[in-house]
């Protein structure tokens, strides 16, 4: 079976690294889960909370003309969750992001997928996404509160994903927190 060459990490159910699988096998795949990382872009502008959320292109297989968390995807073979992290966010957004600036908030399992959950404050970052792999087409910040009337827009796994639901409304919190102290 041809492939792309890209081989993701596999794992069992207890997030127990087992090697890898060819992308186009892992949905006949019962058994085993994916390793997915993904990170939620944010800055403090105005006394609220943004999110940065990309515009997936209409020509995509997967979720296309769909909007999505600031970048994400699968973990390969032999990366580790942050290093797929910062390559999806340079693949998808064009951005560098400095791993030491990362905030984990939650490593949980969504579907068939063991997901690593980031956030990253923008704080003076220009806003200079590039996308040259053409999987998105824009990106836009949403202020947390208009994010209820962004929902609908969202793809169907990210807005039914009430664990990310919850974080996003508990960091929302912890950010304001942050600012409003300084």
């Amino acid at each position: 079976m041809e492939h792309s060459g890209e081989i993701w990490q596999e794992l069992d159910y207890d997030g127990t690294k087992l090697g890898g699988i060819i992308p186009a096998e892992f949905d006949e795949n019962k058994i085993r889960l994916m390793s997915g990382a993904t990170v939620m872009l944010y800055r403090y502008k105005d006394g609220e909370v943004e999110y940065l959320f990309q515009h997936r292109a209409k020509g995509l297989r997967a979720n296309p003309d769909t909007w999505d968390t600031s970048a994400g995807g699968h973990v390969n073979l032999g990366e580790s969750r942050t290093e797929a992290m910062l390559r999806e966010a340079h693949e998808e957004i064009g951005v560098k992001i400095d791993a030491k600036n990362l905030e984990l908030a939650a490593i949980y399992r969504r579907w068939k997928v063991m997901v690593t959950l980031y956030f990253y404050d923008w704080k003076d970052r220009k806003d200079e996404f590039y996308f040259d792999d053409k999987e998105v087409e824009e990106v836009k910040w949403v202020k947390y509160s208009e994010f209820e009337k962004f929902l609908p827009k969202l793809k169907k796994l990210a807005r039914e994903d009430t664990v990310f639901m919850h974080y996003l409304e508990e960091w929302n919190g912890k950010i304001k927190e942050k600012y409003e102290d300084l």
